[in-house]
């Protein structure tokens, strides 16, 4: 199971979501994505992939961020860092 950890949402076509490749197989999949200081920004799941960087209609700044990702098939959950290049 690959999760990126980059991506470049810039309009330019290429990489531009963040997109998790087998996600569909995970349909009961829950994201959370928090910010430096551990203030959740985004909550979702299978429904609100491939994801544009954007909070709310605002998009986030380039910086690192911090997901978690459980997959509710009785793993631990995958974490790790997100960061956004534009």
């Amino acid at each position: 199971f690959f999760i990126p950890n980059t991506f470049t949402p810039n309009n330019d076509g290429q990489n531009d979501q963040w997109n998790i490749p087998y996600a569909a197989q995970f349909p009961d999949m829950q994201i959370q994505i928090f910010n430096e200081w551990g203030m959740k920004l985004f909550e979702g799941g299978i429904n609100d992939l491939p994801w544009d960087g954007a909070i709310n209609g605002k998009t986030l700044p380039d910086a690192t961020y911090y997901y978690i990702m459980d997959l509710r098939n009785g793993e631990p959950p995958f974490t790790g860092p997100l960061t956004i290049v534009r």
